[in-house]
C-alpha cells in the first residue's frame, strides 16, 4: 500500500498576480466593520513577514498558542510559519504590512531581519505596546501606505520599511527587563535561528555548538545567562510548537506527525508530548482542534 503524502499546515502567501511588487510587499488599511459585532480571522500562517498596527480597537491575537491583548497603539510582528488567529472589536482601525525576505534584503540594508528582536525569537514576545507619544510610527505607516498606493517606488518602499523596523526595534527595546550584552543577544538569536532550521534533525547540544563553532559548555552557559534555560529546553520548545501546529491544523495521524518531527516511533513522541504538556497528544488534539480542519 503506497504511503500517503504528509499534509503540512496550510500557508497563506502574499496575493499572487502579474504585479511583482504585490507578490513581495503590500500594505493595507484595517478598517472598522459597521455591519459586524467583531472582526474574526481564523487560525492561519504565512510564508511572509506580517506587521499589524492597531491604532484603534481592542481584542486578542493568539500567536503560536499564546494569547496577547490587543489595545490601541499595538504593534504585532508575525514571522513566517507562525500560526495566529485574531479577534477584534468592530471599531478597529490600523494597518497591516506583508513582505517577504527577498523584498527586504534586495538592497544593502542596515540590519538583517534576524537582528530585529521581534522576528524569529522563542524568547521575545512578538508584540509592542506603544504610547500616544510614539506618533512617528504612525507617520511612517501613513507614508508607506501613500507611497504604495500612488508611486510604488520599490526603493522608497524598502527605505520606509527599514525605517519602520528600526523605529519599532528602538521602541521595543526601550524597556527591557534587564540589560543584555550585544554579544550575548547575537549568539542567542543565532542559536534560535539554527534551531528553527534544524530542530527536526538535530536534537542535542553538541550539534548546535558545532554549527556555532563554540564549545557545548560555553553555548549552554550563554543560554543559561541570557534566558535562564538550556539549549535542550529551546529545542524542546520548538518541537512542541511544531507538534501542536500539526496536531491542530492537519489531519495527519499521530504516528505520521511523530515521523515528520524526527521521532523514531510514536511511543517516543507520545512520551515527549505528555512530559511537556501533562496530557497526551490525542487528548490535546481532541480538546483544541478547530472544527474547520
Amino acid at each position: 500500500m503506497p504511503k500517503r503524502e504528509f499534509i503540512q499546515v496550510p500557508i497563506r502567501s502574499i496575493r499572487q498576480n502579474d504585479n511583482t511588487l504585490n507578490s513581495s510587499f503590500s500594505i493595507e488599511h484595517i478598517k472598522e466593520d459597521e455591519n459586524a459585532d467583531k472582526v474574526v480571522v481564523p487560525a492561519h500562517r504565512h510564508d511572509f513577514y506580517h506587521i499589524m498596527f492597531i491604532k484603534q480597537g481592542t481584542g486578542t491575537n493568539i500567536i503560536d498558542f499564546k494569547t496577547y491583548n490587543v489595545q490601541p497603539n499595538t504593534l504585532f510582528f508575525i514571522s513566517p510559519g507562525q500560526v495566529h488567529s485574531i479577534e477584534l472589536s468592530a471599531n478597529v482601525k490600523g494597518y497591516v504590512i506583508s513582505f517577504n525576505s527577498e523584498f527586504y534584503l534586495l538592497n544593502d540594508t542596515i540590519q538583517k531581519l534576524l537582528d530585529f528582536p521581534f522576528f524569529h525569537s522563542f524568547s521575545n514576545a512578538p508584540v509592542a505596546y506603544l504610547n500616544e507619544s510614539n506618533i512617528k510610527i504612525q507617520a511612517v505607516f501613513d507614508e508607506l501606505y501613500e507611497e504604495y498606493k500612488t508611486n510604488s517606488d520599490k526603493n522608497m518602499l524598502r527605505a520606509l520599511l527599514e525605517l519602520l523596523l528600526l523605529r519599532a526595534a528602538r521602541l521595543y527595546t526601550k524597556t527591557p527587563t534587564k540589560e543584555t550584552p550585544a554579544y550575548l543577544t547575537y549568539q542567542i538569536r543565532k542559536l534560535e535561528a539554527l534551531i528553527d532550521t534544524h530542530f527536526k534533525q538535530y536534537r542535542v547540544l553538541n550539534d548546535y555548538a558545532e554549527l556555532m563553532h563554540i564549545s557545548p559548555k560555553h553555548l549552554n552557559s550563554l543560554v543559561k545567562k541570557g534566558l535562564n534555560k538550556t539549549v535542550k529546553n529551546l529545542i524542546h520548545e520548538r518541537l512542541l510548537i511544531e507538534a501542536k501546529r500539526l496536531l491542530l491544523f492537519t489531519n495527519n495521524s499521530i504516528s505520521e506527525i511523530a515521523y515528520e518531527l524526527g521521532f523514531t516511533d510514536k511511543s517516543y513522541f507520545m512520551r515527549f508530548f505528555k512530559k511537556q504538556t501533562s496530557i497526551t497528544a490525542e487528548t490535546y488534539r481532541n480538546q483544541h482542534k478547530p472544527t474547520s480542519v
